[in-house]
């Protein structure tokens, strides 16, 4: 279903839908497309992000970091160094705040630092130091670093007051070392199913390590005051990154206070946590010096140390009736971790292992995943955390399991998919705003209206689909709570505050226009702030998965409506008359012989604080299509087309939600088709903008058209629940089924890159590493 306007009744609260006085009255804010809140001021170029922040008297930061992937520092010594004018402090690894050894364990990890008067002389100061590595051997390929013999990167499942550590029971004999975390499933019969199944399909997917290429680098601004540290920096999820500082540097979490600069820097996970060699190094400068130290990555070190998606490796098998249904799935993933836990590695294993199942019917499934130390570049958060790896593997098998049965690759996928109110398979409870189906069905139906391209001589044309789904929120069983402030002055204004980051996604704009829905104040008189850790409001996980419309948006939401109810109280005293004769409209409270200014009402500021608590993450879905052309003598790949057909619940801004989807657009041709940080022996050798391919708007595809699906979910605010997140997985599955489609060849290895297509449609064998198993 679609709509304009939002549903009427939501478990969250009462829709704004009265039209008599003293009601809540019909307003057309939320479903419409407000202009963002923060337009006008960074296109002047006014907007104040991370690396515009400065302190008086403030220090300058550089780190020297390791060029071998693995080592024991045998000594530092920084005598010449502070002997560098300018250089007001030179710290050894050993010397740093924290959880710090004297090993290396990548190339980039940290094994000195320096705090100058200015950017440049820190940077030069680096070359005075002097240093000792004896070098040891590497743990590369962590199929091999998980075995016994391998070399040692950390001890199982290390404590670095990482979250989401948790006891971990490895059923696996060949498992043995460098475990960061492991997860294993099973329902029903594998081996029975798999020996009944009239096809059985097997593959191994390899996904490439991608960096996140934010515009704007990494940069914190420290200094400690009464032993308390401050540090303004983009971090989206402010509680846990609190917490985290807090442990690594031995400090209770009250005393460290983090601020976001004004304008946030853009994330797509990046910047959801803090990184080893980041805010912990600039806070013992700061410690060092009793001075404030601002601490920018320069372009490399953002390839080096600001953490990348998890190249994973995946073997599945599929077992599927002859009439297309799948009886079975066996899965077995082996991501990398890189040198350091985050906490991200357990993440990836249990979207890799549920999300299927939010999608498909499958009765039979077993699901191993191991997430391993390496000494590889650290892996962290970025946009559809594992299942982005996940999708690109299941919805290739899918595509070979429709092939080897001979369906129609949508129609295949509309075989398998949960029916309205279908347990999942693993037990749990249907799903309530299932819009898988209705995607597919719209997504097609504009995919076959744009696509007329032929192949020819010059070019091969190819069609594919993806079809992905990602929960909003954490995806897992804790507790999910938010709170929000709204405070009103006199004046009229209304100042939101609330947990979440704007980092480019809008969701000031969504606040915005959720107060003004519920307050009748216009949003223009509405400003919109992140509220400090060391606030008394309660918070989960900032903005990181999809989580800010619907559980930040929702707590606003409740906010809004007690600060109506409120006025209306004021108002109906102050006039002698019941609540049911006023109403609150365009910045004023109104009743039948005339209208307040809120100044008549307010002595002062009036306060509400909203609250908002799930205990769920609502899966939401998309089928993306995509059209593809191929240059037969080259292998360049071209998206001709493409169609992104979201279930968002209830679209509070649609061209924000079409700006979501053409930006997972991007993202994903990315990770199909041109990016991954390449090494040789651990050295990273594409860490420049000038060799690691980014893909820009020439990439994007001639033709591109969202399609805006609308289920209605309940728990949200007005129906809403995430997009973002949910909006990347189907993506590069989508473009690379229509590679396969065009060159009729799997490339099992993402990105398929030029070369890659054009070997595969010169192998002679026609081998394409997916095959339907002997039988």
């Amino acid at each position: 279903m679609s709509s304009n306007s939002p549903p009427s009744e939501q478990s969250t609260g009462s829709q704004a839908t009265g039209t008599q006085a003293g009601q809540r009255r019909t307003r057309n804010i939320v479903g419409t497309a407000t202009k963002r809140v923060d337009a006008e001021r960074k296109v002047r170029g006014e907007a104040e992000y991370g690396s515009d922040i400065s302190r008086e008297s403030m220090l300058h930061a550089a780190v020297l970091r390791s060029d071998v992937p693995h080592g024991q520092i045998r000594g530092v010594d920084t005598t010449d160094a502070l002997a560098r004018d300018g250089v007001e402090a030179a710290l050894a690894r050993e010397e740093l705040q924290g959880i710090f050894d004297e090993r290396v364990r990548y190339v980039g990890d940290v094994i000195a630092a320096v705090a100058a008067t200015d950017r440049e002389t820190a940077l030069d100061a680096l070359d005075d130091i002097a240093y000792e590595i004896d070098q040891l051997e590497p743990a590369l390929d962590p199929t091999v670093a998980v075995r016994s013999g391998a070399p040692t990167v950390q001890e199982n499942t290390p404590d670095y007051e990482q979250h989401r550590q948790h006891p971990v029971d490895v059923d696996n004999e060949a498992y043995v070392q460098n475990i960061d975390d492991y997860h294993a499933d099973e329902h029903g019969d594998v081996d029975a199913a798999m020996a009944e199944a009239d096809h059985v399909v097997e593959a191994t997917y390899t996904t490439p390590r991608l960096a996140h290429c934010n515009l704007d680098t990494h940069c914190c601004v420290v200094e400690w005051t009464d032993e308390t540290l401050h540090i303004e920096t983009t971090l989206g999820n402010v509680t846990e990154a609190r917490e985290e500082l807090g442990d690594f540097l031995g400090l209770d979490h009250e005393r460290v206070e983090i601020t976001v600069p004004p304008a946030p820097s853009s994330s797509f996970g990046g910047r959801s946590l803090p990184k080893i060699t980041f805010e912990p190094v600039a806070a013992s400068l700061s410690l060092e010096t009793d001075r404030p130290v601002r601490l920018e990555f320069t372009r490399k070190e953002e390839f080096l140390a600001g953490e990348t998606r998890h190249k994973t490796e995946w073997t599945l098998t599929m077992g599927v009736s002859a009439d297309g249904e799948i009886r079975a799935l066996r899965t077995n993933v082996v991501a990398d971790t890189g040198a350091y836990p985050n906490g991200v590695g357990h993440i990836v294993l249990s979207n890799g292992r549920d999300r299927v199942l939010d999608l498909y019917r499958v009765p039979n499934y077993e699901f191993e995943g191991v997430s391993v130390f390496t000494n590889n570049l650290p892996a962290g958060e970025y946009r559809g955390i594992g299942v982005t790896q996940a999708t690109f593997a299941v919805e290739s098998i899918v595509d070979e399991a429709a092939e080897a049965v001979g369906i129609d690759p949508v129609e295949f996928r509309r075989r398998n998919t949960l029916g309205a109110d279908e347990p999942r398979s693993n037990g749990d409870d249907p799903v309530a705003s299932y819009g898988a189906d209705e995607c597919l069905a719209r997504g097609q139906e504009a995919f076959e209206r744009l696509t007329t391209a032929e192949s020819s001589a010059d070019h091969l044309v190819g069609r594919g689909v993806g079809l992905g789904t990602h929960t909003t929120g954490s995806g897992s069983d804790r507790i999910d709570v938010t709170e929000a402030r709204l405070t009103l002055r006199p004046d009229g204004t209304l100042l939101v505050s609330a947990a979440g980051v704007e980092i480019g996604q809008g969701s000031d704009t969504v606040m915005a226009q959720i107060a003004a829905q519920e307050t009748g104040i216009d949003t223009e008189s509405i400003r919109v702030e992140r509220y400090p850790a060391s606030e008394p409001l309660e918070d989960s996980l900032g903005a990181v998965a999809s989580r800010s419309t619907y559980i930040i948006g929702a707590a606003v939401r409740d906010a809004g409506e007690q600060l109506e109810d409120e006025l209306l109280a004021r108002a109906a005293e102050t006039l002698g008359c019941t609540v049911a004769d006023v109403w609150v409209e365009d910045g004023s409270v109104h009743a039948p012989d005339g209208t307040l200014a809120f100044e008549t009402l307010l002595d002062e500021e009036l306060a509400v604080v909203g609250r908002a608590t799930t205990h769920g993450a609502p899966p939401s879905y998309g089928a993306h299509f995509a059209e593809v052309a191929v240059d037969p003598d080259t292998g360049q790949v071209d998206v001709l087309t493409f169609v992104a057909a979201q279930d968002v619940g209830f679209a509070i801004n649609p061209r924000m939600v079409e700006g979501q989807l053409e930006g997972a657009t991007l993202h994903g041709i990315e990770f199909a088709l041109c990016s991954d940080l390449r090494d040789r022996g651990g050295v990273p050798t594409n860490a420049t903008l000038a060799d690691y391919s980014v893909a820009s708007p020439a990439e994007m595809p001639e033709t591109h058209e969202c399609v805006i699906v609308e289920t209605n979910e309940e728990t949200g605010p007005y129906g809403a629940k995430g997009v973002g997140t949910p909006s990347q997985p189907p993506v590069a599955p989508a473009i690379l089924n229509a590679v396969r489609d065009a060159v009729d060849a799997r490339l099992p290895v993402a990105p398929a890159t030029a070369e890659r297509v054009h070997e595969a449609m010169n192998d002679d064998t026609g081998a394409t590493e997916s095959r339907e198993a002997d039988r």
